[in-house]
């Protein structure tokens, strides 16, 4: 029964990865899907954000089971529960931006570290502090953080600032951040049966996918809580 259990596990996260590379495909082809509703996600058991197929018909969770699609509300919205702010995001005006949905602090900088793979994004984030991100003064952290306050979001938390109605990019509007680099950031949040794999959300599209720890072309987009 393990085996079968571990077996039916794999061929779940196969289709997953199948969806999601129809999905990013389908997202970067201009003017894909025009004329049709735009994808969406709702909530999973855990909070991370769920697979949605590109064709509307049937959502999957991320774990491949099939459930109801809502494409009513915003994934923020459904993850916590609650209205978003009018003013949902405010810029501290030293380096960070703070979201009032989540009372977390992230970083201003979408690009502050390049690209890296997994492993060296927890290290570079666990060593940020006041002062780095320069020179341009408009990202430069100035908040009074010290090595060990900032992390890597888990996955729910990044997914929580995307908006499934918007590309190019898909942060809420109103967001505060940096412009978004091409290509992925990573997640905290690895897959619970292969840890060598980790969560990833490409911003410009809305899409969710996994990557390799090992793949060194991964952005970062570190969080922290209130400093006390």
């Amino acid at each position: 029964m393990k085996i079968r259990s571990s077996v039916a596990k794999r061929l779940r996260f196969f289709l997953i990865f199948c969806i999601c590379c129809v999905q990013l495909i389908y997202l970067q082809v201009p003017d894909a899907g025009k004329n049709q509703r735009d994808v969406a996600s709702v909530q999973s058991d855990d909070g991370i954000a769920d697979i949605v197929n590109p064709f509307k018909s049937t959502c999957y969770d991320w774990q491949g089971n099939i459930i109801p699609c809502d494409f009513k509300r915003p994934y923020a919205e459904l993850l916590f529960d609650n209205p978003i702010p009018d003013t949902r995001f405010i810029d501290n005006q030293d380096g960070t931006v703070t979201d009032k949905l989540t009372g977390l602090i992230w970083l201003k900088n979408t690009n502050c570290f390049g690209m890296l793979d997994w492993e060296s994004a927890k290290l570079a984030v666990n060593r940020l502090k006041d002062g780095d991100c320069g020179p341009d003064p408009a990202l430069m952290l100035s908040d009074g953080s010290l090595a060990g306050d900032w992390r890597l979001p888990t996955m729910s938390e990044l997914c929580a600032l995307i908006d499934f109605s918007r590309r190019d990019s898909a942060l809420p509007r109103g967001h505060m951040f940096s412009a978004v680099p091409p290509g992925y950031h990573w997640s905290a949040t690895v897959l619970d049966y292969y840890s060598e794999l980790a969560w990833i959300v490409y911003f410009a599209s809305g899409t969710i996918c996994y990557e390799a720890v090992t793949h060194q072309a991964g952005h970062i987009l570190p969080v922290r809580k209130p400093l006390e």
